[in-house]
């Protein structure tokens, strides 16, 4: 952790100031101690580098998702070129940018955002945000820090762009992680999200954007709303159960839906399609395990933001199944 970061760090619990309270470093900056709030008695540890504002004790969230993201196979050739199409912020907006990664995981993304020139923060609940530490150590415009999207424990109006890519849906309210963002950003500054889409009424599924390379199923979409709406039924039904295996249990029988998501049509109703068989094993996991999952529409996303006051620019356009995805800027 370089001493630069407590300019942006602040206590999660009462917004203060933190101190360095005790610490050791190495060639890298400060790798252990403790930061105490200028205001309220909370501590919170530094260890390897990186300060940790959760508990210690792994919940079911931290540990399932930890269990994945230490097997996903690390960073892509098409990370860039999904990146910026997820968070529709232009390559040119990125360099020298202050930009948080509001749930990280193994930091695929933040890589990207780093490369591209933004001083970027990473944060994440748990603890596979250490697959960034090489990266960290070597550069001084990547910081991590181990934290709660709900309890952010950083300052008010820091960044100028903050992004959170399919994570928010995973916690109790993604709403309030707007709001908690939204407070985060600068004026003037810009967020983006995605959430897991759903059906809904026709009348709004068939306003959803599409890509220009399904734009075929503008013909069909009555029957790809219905095929959606059974896709929602069966996650429901195959979570009901999946949440309470163990999370080893359930990282093998993801291995069938995996094999299945190279079938045409049946492939649409797994829940990864991606050419690589480690990515849709993993991404199948990623949706069977969490304990919390929400699916939103793009008429509730645009909402958020705008009560919030942030102007919405774009909704991003999807395929088959919604990926509700919307950039908007503080106003």
């Amino acid at each position: 952790m370089k001493e630069v970061f407590l300019d942006i760090l602040c206590c999660p619990r009462c917004q203060a100031s933190l101190k360095i309270q005790s610490l050791s470093r190495d060639e890298f900056g400060i790798n252990a101690g403790n930061l105490s709030c200028e205001k309220c008695p909370a501590t919170f540890p530094v260890t390897e580098g990186i300060p940790r504002f959760v508990s210690q004790k792994e919940g079911a969230t931290q540990e399932r998702f930890g269990f994945e993201w230490m097997r996903y196979p690390g960073s892509l050739p098409e990370d860039e070129t999904i990146f910026l199409e997820e968070t529709q912020v232009e390559k040119r907006e990125w360099k020298n940018r202050w930009v948080l990664d509001a749930g990280c995981g193994m930091g695929r993304y933040s890589r990207v955002a780093h490369s591209l020139g933004a001083h970027v923060v990473a944060l994440d609940l748990g603890g596979a945000l250490a697959r960034l530490q090489d990266l960290a150590q070597n550069s001084e415009r990547l910081h991590l820090v181990q934290g709660d999207l709900l309890h952010l424990p950083l300052k008010k109006e820091k960044f100028d762009i903050i992004y959170s890519l399919g994570v928010i849906h995973h916690t109790v309210s993604p709403r309030t992680c707007v709001q908690a963002f939204t407070q985060r950003l600068k004026p003037n500054g810009k967020l983006t999200v995605w959430v897991y889409g759903r059906a809904d009424s026709y009348q709004n599924f068939k306003s959803n954007p599409l890509k220009l390379n399904r734009k075929s199923l503008e013909k069909i979409r009555f029957f790809v709303w219905i095929i959606v709406d059974l896709r929602e039924l069966l996650s429901h039904s195959l979570r009901s159960v999946t949440v309470h295996l163990p999370y080893k249990l359930l990282y093998c029988c993801c291995y069938p839906l995996a094999v299945f998501g190279k079938i045409p049509f049946f492939k649409f109703l797994t829940f990864s399609v991606h050419p690589l068989w480690r990515v849709r094993l993993q991404e199948n996991f990623d949706w069977l395990a969490p304990p919390i999952q929400s699916h939103h529409t793009k008429e509730e996303v645009k909402n958020w933001f705008e009560e919030n006051r942030v102007s919405v620019i774009k909704i991003l356009p999807h395929g088959f199944v919604p990926k509700v995805g919307v950039l908007g800027e503080k106003k």
